[in-house]
């Protein structure tokens, strides 16, 4: 019985316990949510619901010549420019909210929110006020009928939007460009604008005005108040051509940050710096690698030692008489006679042998017996013995050419 007892009360609890998690489901489906930021924020690149890419789109179609800032505000913008920063991710520095302020003081824009921005809050002196109320108000005929608005916009909360609050006083010519239109309650001032030397100023209390939820919901008339603040905001000098409407995406994460190895690699490719230092990175590479120590120890080259002149004759000299090569020795003794004696036997260097042999007889007549054992030598072979004795008949020749007066053929 203790079993069985047990049975119904186990089969009771897995029954609430099926019961909770329908309840949780419903609840988590039919809890209304309010446009946040999704994926990429506030920025116009993003089509998540939080994104404010409608938002872009929308001023392009009204004629604004629509741009993405991927950068920092440069001093050199267009002074006709209007800047629009919508919730930016880590704030702005005290640099960029000046600048923002200075193209604005010379005839541009500037639309921003709140939230986000404190930086530029507390140079304007404006901040969120505690009073608050979501946008809406009474139903626009222009608008879908509620049969067919979306299960998505019923579940969703229009945007919050906070009343402003002026610490010290409120600037002149303060324009109302948004109202909440609460029918039961009074109503919150959602945007204001106000001109800034010759520019105007466009804020409102929260940047989800902006998002694509709530531009594309008609009953919020959030598209409205976002063409409300850009027409408020447009240049009035007439200028030629569209006025530029500069979205900020460089806080929201797009663009080129400090820290990033594409920073880096930015800086060292376009900068001379970069040039600079990655021609220092390199030599210092190679510097490392002709001092490091190597794995296999370099070998100096092998020279094989050459003789000197003299042992390269001593050498030939050898050579010749081991083969009895007297008559080729024998001409390479006489050549070197002839360029010995060209001082005074010119008788040129194509001349033969004999030319030369009869300008010596000429020359030196006593050495006709030396002559004649030369040219014997040059044209048959002698013995070994014999060679030296023609040696010196070349060395007796030489000094009587060189001794003997210049005589006339």
């Amino acid at each position: 019985m203790t079993a069985l007892a047990a049975a119904p009360r186990s089969s009771r609890a897995a029954m609430w316990l099926v019961v909770l998690a329908v309840v949780a489901l419903v609840v988590s489906l039919l809890t209304p949510e309010s446009p946040v930021e999704g994926s990429g924020g506030r920025s116009s690149y993003s089509t998540a619901p939080g994104g404010a890419r409608m938002a872009y789109e929308l001023a392009d179609r009204l004629g604004w010549d629509v741009e993405r800032r991927l950068a920092t505000m440069d001093s050199s913008v267009s002074p006709e420019a209007v800047q629009v920063v919508l919730a930016p991710r880590g704030g702005l520095g005290g640099q960029e909210v000046h600048r923002l302020l200075e193209n604005v003081r010379r005839g541009g824009g500037l639309i921003f929110s709140l939230d986000g921005n404190d930086e530029l809050s507390d140079s304007l002196g404006v901040e969120s006020g505690k009073r608050s109320q979501i946008l809406g108000g009474r139903r626009d005929p222009a608008c879908p009928a509620p049969e067919t608005i979306t299960a998505r916009a019923l579940l969703t909360l229009p945007p919050e939007m906070s009343e402003f609050e002026w610490p010290n006083r409120p600037p002149p010519q303060l324009a109302t460009l948004l109202m909440t239109a609460a029918p039961s309650q009074s109503n919150v001032v959602g945007a204001v604008g106000f001109p800034l030397a010759a520019g105007r100023i466009a804020v409102t209390s929260n940047s989800a005005l902006f998002s694509n939820e709530a531009v594309r919901t008609c009953p919020w008339k959030a598209d409205l108040a976002v063409v409300r603040m850009l027409e408020y905001v447009r240049p009035r000098t007439g200028g030629a051509g569209a006025p530029r409407l500069v979205f900020d995406e460089f806080h929201h994460g797009f663009g080129i940050h400090g820290g990033t190895l594409r920073a880096a690699a930015t800086y060292l490719a376009h900068t001379p710096s970069g040039h600079f230092v990655i021609q220092a990175l390199v030599a210092g590479l190679l510097l490392l690698l002709a001092k490091a120590p190597r794995p296999i120890v370099p070998r100096d080259a092998a020279r094989a030692s050459r003789r000197s002149p003299l042992e390269h004759a001593d050498a030939l000299g050898r050579a010749y008489a081991d083969v009895g090569a007297t008559r080729t020795a024998m001409a390479r003794l006489v050549g070197g006679l002839r360029r010995r004696t060209s001082r005074w036997i010119p008788v040129g260097t194509t001349a033969p042998d004999d030319a030369f042999f009869e300008a010596v007889n000429r020359r030196a007549p006593a050495r006709a017996a030396d002559v004649a054992a030369v040219r014997r030598t040059l044209s048959e072979p002698v013995a070994t013995r014999d060679f030296a004795s023609v040696g010196e008949a070349l060395t007796r020749i030489e000094q009587a050419v060189v001794s003997s007066p210049s005589t006339t053929s």
